[in-house]
């Protein structure tokens, strides 16, 4: 991984307040997996993740459609995760088709699952931090409308809702 990446990714007031959720709870699992599995219905995409990017991996907190080895594992690499793009812009992140996007071209976690088209939103926690994503990543190549991007952000505020009542302190 790059430095640049874990030097942006691992701001330690970043770091800190991912660390202060309770993001085990499997009551709070099943409640993003819901998320998750409402917005892929919406979207009609086979794939939608609630994450959080930590400072050299993504972890998925709930999902819909993830199997294989990104399910074993419950995330992928930072560097591989199109999350990461979305948390470090801080605002929604689209791919359109990575096989063509010279961003993504590259990028195993698409090779290896043949997914292509992405669209997330950023989770803002209370420090103004974009702590992870809410998105649905399909199998072809897609254009999102306004209305996709208003159900995702839809999700991402009923997240940190959820997030919020599963805090640490």
């Amino acid at each position: 991984m790059s430095t640049d990446l874990f030097d942006r990714l691992g701001v330690p007031e970043r770091i800190r307040e991912i660390a202060g959720y309770d993001l085990f709870d499997p009551d709070l699992r099943t409640s993003l997996d819901a998320i998750a599995q409402r917005s892929a219905g919406l979207l009609e995409a086979p794939v939608s993740l609630v994450s959080m990017v930590l400072d050299m991996s993504q972890f998925i907190i709930g999902s819909h459609g993830v199997a294989g080895w990104v399910a074993e594992a419950q995330g992928t690499p930072a560097e591989w995760a199109l999350c990461t793009h979305t948390v470090l812009a801080g605002e929604p992140y689209c791919v359109v088709d990575g096989r063509t996007d010279p961003r993504h071209a590259d990028n195993p976690f698409l090779r290896m699952t043949g997914l292509r088209s992405y669209l997330g939103v950023p989770l803002i926690g209370r420090g103004g931090h974009a702590l992870g994503a809410h998105c649905v990543i399909d199998a072809r190549p897609r254009i999102f409308s306004d209305v996709d991007l208003a159900v995702l952000n839809d999700g991402a505020e009923k997240s940190m809702k959820l997030l919020d009542a599963y805090r640490l302190r």
